[in-house]
């Protein structure tokens, strides 16, 4: 895409890719092989980006300034190294299955950006100008997602290709704490529809598509270093409802079938208490408002609360799953599938959406969402019946199989949480074996405190790169530079500076106040103690006692901070500079 910067214009170049998904319909093999053939699905995913200026001489520019223009390409180059792009010269990456069909016959000749889905076109904004002015050779849409591909899987008899997509919307972009719930135009937060496509020896296609977003309200909970940061609730619930509303219409069109009927399940699994149970009840209350509204229209609004760490919380409690499954069982196989022969002919669509969400969307949705997957996959591939036997949620009769599938959703759980939250994904060790594991409650104890440091201290420079990345931010000579830090700003390294020194402080104070621990005996001081071996006993007390006091008064310290947050905490997190979320009344600005 074009870039315009304070010193000029600068484009975005793909140098470098790699074929990633190659599939002839008519013969589904996978491999790395060129972009060749009709008819098929193909990807390349980026792998360079560079950005380079489209003049020779710029606009001259003060130091201040080159400061600025310095800092921008930062973030460009920031914002393209830490997303991955997949791209197709021949087919639309951003479309499932059932959205292609569903494409008038006179719109399968336009260029791939007119077909489009633009919550997955990324770089609509930044070619805009290339679309207005009809450079068609020039647009490529360009999606950021995960893509897995499985060739040669088997279920009993059946053969067939795994496509694995999760295609993360570009609307309300953002990291885990700085984009929350819906904007105006009711695009929620960290949405991702991810599609399940099988691919048999006839040509056959089947698809079944899920989707994962943040819960559909005007919310927000900016970090001020309390490990949970607070929920707030917009007040204004007329308008919160209207922007709902919005997110549901859009929802009940996209996700309907040929003959437009639809319906969306909402599976919510935050906590049934404290600030997610305050959410969650709002969420609750606007479902059920829209969901009488929609009556008229024949479509099905569904709402579920499944309190997921109520439910699992305990060992050999994840088998409660069953329950969530069971209560919708019926509701999920009405959906059904999209399934296309090898001849063209749709013989089946899917319709409506079921939609997960948690509080972040990551962790607890990727188990639930991987659930249904697999009940969807094994009616695909015509064993439905097995669903039938009693066999658990967690599993399937086809251990070669069952891997296959556990690992691919274990690897879409990584990367969702990579782009959102920083880290890894927490519970993947249940998504990979079906159980938890002591690795596995280690492993998600490293990551929450990767996740804490990095949503606190560098989603704020994070979140610039994404807007600026996506068009939404454009650098202006006439107004004063973005990045200077705000009056309240103080940095982290300075403060802990601080806490260490009065906690030497404290330290030596210590030493000096303390009296000696060991009475003193001249009689028997001789034949029990040398004056040396006295001396250092009595330092190795004094240490200990003063080593205890210090780490106390620096475990409270931090404790407090962590859990209640504070009003320095406040003052030493990064927020976005270029795009400012709004923050709540009180809190530094």
């Amino acid at each position: 895409g074009i870039y315009e910067l304070l010193s000029g214009s600068y484009v975005a170049l793909v140098v470098e890719s790699e074929p990633y998904v190659s599939i002839n319909l008519n013969n589904p093999k996978t491999s790395i092989v060129n972009n060749t053939g009709i008819n098929g699905i193909h990807m390349r995913k980026v792998k360079k980006i560079v950005v380079v200026p489209l003049f020779r001489n710029g606009r001259p520019l003060s130091d201040s300034k080159q400061r600025d223009e310095d800092r921008y390409l930062q973030l460009l180059h920031m914002a393209f190294s830490e997303h991955t792009f997949f791209f197709s010269l021949t087919n639309d990456v951003t479309l499932t299955q059932q959205s292609i069909a569903k494409l008038p016959q006179n719109k399968l000749a336009d260029p791939l950006h007119d077909k489009a889905d633009h919550r997955f076109f990324w770089n609509r904004d930044v070619v805009i100008d290339l679309i207005t002015n009809n450079k068609d050779d020039w647009v490529v849409p360009f999606m950021s997602a995960f893509v897995d591909v499985r060739t040669e899987c088997q279920v009993e008899d059946v053969k067939f290709t795994l496509l694995f997509v999760s295609r993360r919307s570009k609307y309300r972009q953002g990291c885990r704490f700085t984009k929350r719930g819906l904007d105006d135009q009711g695009h929620a937060a960290n949405f991702v529809e991810t599609e399940q496509i099988l691919i048999f020896p006839d040509g056959k296609i089947t698809s079944y598509v899920q989707i994962r977003g943040s819960i559909p309200l005007k919310w927000s909970s900016p970090v001020h270093m309390k490990y949970d940061p607070v929920v707030i609730i917009d007040p204004d619930r007329r308008t919160s409802n209207e922007y709902a509303a919005k997110h549901i219409s859009d929802l009940l069109d996209i996700y309907s079938d040929n003959n437009k009927n639809s319906g969306v399940i909402f599976i919510n699994l935050v906590d049934n208490k404290k600030d997610q149970g305050k959410l969650g009840a709002s969420f609750k209350e606007t479902i059920d408002s829209a969901a009488v509204r929609q009556k008229s229209n024949q479509h099905a609004l569904t709402y579920v609360w499944f309190d997921f760490h109520h439910e699992c919380k305990k060992k050999g409690k994840w088998n409660n799953l069953g329950k969530l499954v069971t209560q919708l069982d019926e509701m999920f196989r009405a959906q059904r599938y999209f399934c296309r022969l090898g001849n063209g002919v749709v013989t089946n669509w899917q319709c409506g959406v079921l939609r997960t969400n948690c509080m972040d969307n990551l962790d607890r949705t990727n188990v639930v969402q991987s659930l249904f997957a697999r009940r969807s996959l094994i009616i695909q591939t015509g064993k439905g019946s097995v669903l039938d036997t009693g066999i658990s949620v967690l599993d399937s009769p086809w251990k070669n199989f069952e891997k296959i599938f556990k690992t691919v959703w274990a690897n879409n759980a990584n990367a969702m949480s990579f782009a959102y939250a920083g880290t890894g994904a927490l519970k993947v060790d249940f998504t990979k074996t079906g159980k938890r594991t002591i690795k596995g409650m280690i492993d998600d104890g490293v990551n929450s405190c990767m996740r804490y440091y990095i949503n606190n201290f560098t989603d704020g420079i994070k979140q610039d790169s994404i807007d600026l990345m996506l068009g939404l931010y454009h650098p202006d000579m006439a107004l004063p530079s973005p990045f200077t830090h705000r009056t309240t700003q103080q940095s982290l390294s300075s403060n802990l500076t601080k806490g260490f020194v009065l906690l030497v402080m404290i330290f030596s104070g210590l030493l000096v106040l303390l009296p000696p621990l060991l009475p003193f005996n001249p009689q028997a001081e001789e034949v029990q103690y040398s004056v040396v071996e006295r001396n250092l006993q009595h330092m190795r007390l004094q240490l200990l006692i003063a080593v205890g006091i210090t780490s106390a008064v620096g475990l409270y310290v931090t404790y407090s901070v962590v859990k209640k947050g504070s009003k320095i905490g406040e003052k030493l997190v990064i927020h976005p500079e270029l795009i400012p979320e709004p923050l709540p009344a009180g809190r530094a600005a």
